[in-house]
């Protein structure tokens, strides 16, 4: 994982992050009547933690809502030498919204929305085909993603294994199950929404010249049905996370949803998909250290039922991160 200037955060900082992940446009006011912290103060070190990327506010929209009805992960083996030039060419692909440079079976792994079957297809035939340098690939299907979490931060009152780490799966979904339908000012909301997250009903109706209250009803609405989801991306290496790796699981018939469960409940799993190819689900996680990573391998798998293998990638770089689905108009 890429490094990142070291923060120094006390107990406020981490308090606040506690507060952002459970609703990433929650008001300093609110943040601090919660805190019994003075309003200056949670603006001030609001602004900083920003600043210095240490949280990043942003938003996660229901795909099929934008007409994306199939997701992929894409393994991909690369000649050597030609890693950077292959990775700079995947960032630039606007189906691509996740770029991971990897130790193991696949030397980049990328994640990947599209309208439709036909459209990944064509992605793959021609996009990844004309690309100079890519030796080989694997395509898995993403047929639901089950756990999409950015708690990094437990709190501390509640019990280890009942955190909202553990518990975080509200942006589940089956890829092709459809969602609302959305009108040209929603479109426009979202985009203003994916440049700053956190901002006002008021300021997004003055950027896109709409009326205040009718921006107001709108956004609460997409955010209340699920359609948008404000949250905060944690820095996961000023938290104490050191180590990324994606896991392919192979499973048995018939345990596929139970031992998805059992994973999803895993602390250290922040994104679980079931998929089809290669690996029956694949997880990606966060982890201290590689003895947390061993500990994983060798006992939490191991206790799962159903799990006949198992391969772990090491993410050594995170090219793209982008929750940006939707293109500027």
């Amino acid at each position: 994982m890429a490094r990142s200037p070291r923060t120094r955060l006390d107990e406020s900082d981490l308090s606040i992050i506690r507060e952002l992940q459970k609703d990433g446009r929650r008001g300093v006011a609110e943040i601090a009547d919660t805190l019994g912290i003075h309003r200056n103060t949670v603006s001030m070190k609001l602004k900083r933690l920003t600043g210095r990327r240490v949280v990043n506010p942003t938003i996660y929209v229901y795909p099929p809502s934008l007409g994306f009805n199939a997701a992929a992960v894409i393994g991909v083996r690369v000649a050597p030498g030609e890693i950077d030039h292959v990775v700079k060419l995947m960032e630039a692909m606007p189906n691509v919204h996740n770029v991971f440079v990897c130790l193991g079976r696949y030397d980049v792994v990328l994640w990947g929305l599209f309208q439709d079957q036909d459209e990944v297809h064509s992605f793959i035939t021609k996009d990844l085909g004309g690309t100079s340098g890519i030796i080989g690939a694997e395509t898995m299907i993403t047929l639901g993603m089950k756990k999409l979490s950015f708690t990094f931060l437990e709190s501390p009152s509640l019990p280890h294994q009942e955190s909202g780490r553990a518990a975080d799966s509200s942006s589940a979904y089956p890829v092709s199950a459809g969602g609302p339908r959305l009108d040209d000012q929603d479109r426009a909301i979202i985009r203003e929404l994916q440049r700053d997250a956190r901002k006002s009903a008021a300021a997004i109706a003055r950027s896109i010249g709409g009326n205040k209250n009718a921006v107001s009803a709108r956004l609460r609405s997409l955010l209340e049905d699920g359609t948008v989801k404000a949250f905060v991306a944690p820095n996961a290496i000023a938290l104490g996370y050191r180590v990324m790796v994606a896991v392919g699981i192979s499973v048995l018939p018939g345990e596929i949803e139970a031992a998805s469960q059992r994973l999803s409940r895993l602390d250290s799993t922040q994104t679980l998909i079931i998929c089809t190819g290669r690996y029956n689900i694949m997880s990606w996680g966060l982890f201290r250290d590689m003895e947390e990573v061993y500990d994983l391998l060798k006992t939490e798998l191991g206790s799962i039922p159903g799990i006949r293998d198992a391969e772990a990638m090491v993410i050594v770089r995170v090219t793209k991160n982008s929750f940006a689905y939707l293109a500027p108009a």
